[in-house]
């Protein structure tokens, strides 16, 4: 099955062919056209669809086996051995918050760095859009020897910098 990074990819060649090319307007323009066309089909096909909390967090909630559970620091535990203060659901109508926050979009928590992480991989800020984590081979060695914990070695460099957030060093 082909990849959405590899129709963009050929998307682009076909531009740099069409900038290249020393045809006559009308069909330059036909072309671009085209482009613009099938650039549009190729993101609307690939359109990422976020989960629901349900959806994202469903084994946990079946192997919990209880209808009152919380979430704390983004995990779910039984209701019975927390306690409301550390509780996402803290104050108010439990049962009706409960209902919303499954219904809801999942949120991604943020990726936790120490400021050495986040210095390296800001080097990174200006690459293409599509560059992906996993591109970058300092970046991915020095997740193999145990930083950038939790980091989608596939997701895209500027997505990983929008969701990020700087702790304290160890």
């Amino acid at each position: 099955m082909t990849t959405k990074e590899e129709y963009i990819e050929t998307l682009e060649r076909m531009k740099v062919s069409y900038y290249n090319s020393d045809g006559c307007m009308s069909a330059m323009s036909k072309f671009k056209e085209d482009i613009n066309l099938l650039t549009g089909l190729v993101n609307e096909h690939f359109e990422e669809k976020s989960e629901t909390n349900l959806e994202f967090y469903y084994d946990d909630l079946i192997k919990e086996d209880c209808s009152d559970f919380g979430v704390v620091n983004g995990k779910i535990e039984s209701c019975a051995y927390i306690p409301c203060k550390k509780c996402e659901f803290e104050g108010g109508n439990c049962h009706r918050n409960r209902i919303t926050w499954l219904l809801s979009q999942q949120k991604k928590p943020k990726y936790k760095f120490t400021q050495f992480e986040y210095d390296l991989i800001n080097t990174y800020r200006n690459v293409d859009y599509r560059c992906k984590f996993n591109g970058c081979y300092q970046l991915k060695i020095l997740k193999e020897k145990g930083y950038f914990k939790n980091v989608d070695k596939n997701e895209s460099i500027k997505d990983i910098l929008e969701n990020c957030e700087v702790i304290k060093n160890d």
